[in-house]
C-alpha cells in the first residue's frame, strides 16, 4: 500500500509505524472544539472571553455559535473553531448533534453553583460517544464559576473523580475573571493533537 502522493505515511510495512497516527499540532490546520452543557452555565462566556478576552454579562441564549480565532500553541499557528451549542433544551437536540458530529474535541462545562448541571455531564458524554462511535474522545470536563466560591454546590474533589471516571482531563475556569480559560482550550486542543 504505497503513497502515491510522496508523503511518509506510516503502514505496517514501516518498521518505524507505533500503530498512531502522528501526533502534535499542524500548522495552519483548523481544530474544531464543541462547547457542551445546560444553558446558564457558561459556555458563551467562556468562548468569548478566549476569543476576544473580554466578559459579557447580557446576551440571549444560544441557539449555536461560532468563534473563528488564529492561535499559536506549541509554536505552531492553528485555526481554531469553538461551536457554542444550545443549552436550553428546546434548541439543543438537533442542533447538538450536528455540532458533536463535525466536532473533534469537546469541553463538558457545568457550573460550580450548579449540582444539576453536573449531573448532566454524563449525558452529554454518552451523546458524544454514541454520535462519534469511539471509545477515546478527546474531551475535557470544566467546572466554570470559579469565582462564585460561597455558591459552590459541587466540590472540585467531584468534578476531578468524574473526570477520572471519564479518563478526561479536568480544570475549574472563571469566565468572568478570566482564571483557566486559555488553560482550558489548551488542554482540549492538546485532547485532539495527541488522541
Amino acid at each position: 500500500m504505497g503513497n502515491s502522493q510522496g508523503k511518509k505515511k506510516k503502514s505496517k510495512d514501516n518498521p518505524q509505524d507505533d500503530g498512531k497516527r502522528e501526533e502534535g499540532f499542524v500548522q495552519g490546520r483548523l481544530y474544531k472544539v464543541v462547547m457542551l452543557g445546560e444553558g446558564g452555565v457558561g459556555k458563551t462566556s467562556i468562548s468569548i472571553r478566549f476569543v476576544s478576552d473580554r466578559f459579557v454579562t447580557d446576551y440571549d441564549p444560544t441557539v449555536e455559535d461560532a468563534y473563528k480565532k488564529d492561535y499559536i500553541i506549541d509554536g505552531k499557528e492553528i485555526k481554531l473553531e469553538i461551536m457554542d451549542t444550545a443549552g436550553q433544551e428546546e434548541y439543543s437536540s438537533g442542533v447538538q448533534d450536528k455540532s458533536i458530529r463535525q466536532g473533534e474535541g469537546f469541553v463538558c462545562v457545568y457550573s460550580i453553583t450548579s449540582r444539576e448541571s453536573f449531573q448532566k455531564i454524563k449525558d452529554l458524554r454518552e451523546r458524544v460517544v454514541w454520535a462519534k462511535d469511539q471509545d477515546k474522545i478527546p474531551m475535557i470536563i470544566v467546572g466554570n464559576k470559579a469565582d462564585i466560591e460561597k455558591e459552590r454546590q459541587v466540590s472540585t474533589a467531584e468534578g476531578k473523580a468524574l473526570a477520572a471516571e471519564f479518563d478526561c482531563q479536568f480544570i475549574e475556569t472563571s469566565a468572568k475573571t478570566n482564571s483557566n480559560i486559555q488553560q482550558a482550550i489548551d488542554l482540549v486542543l492538546k485532547e485532539i493533537a495527541f488522541t
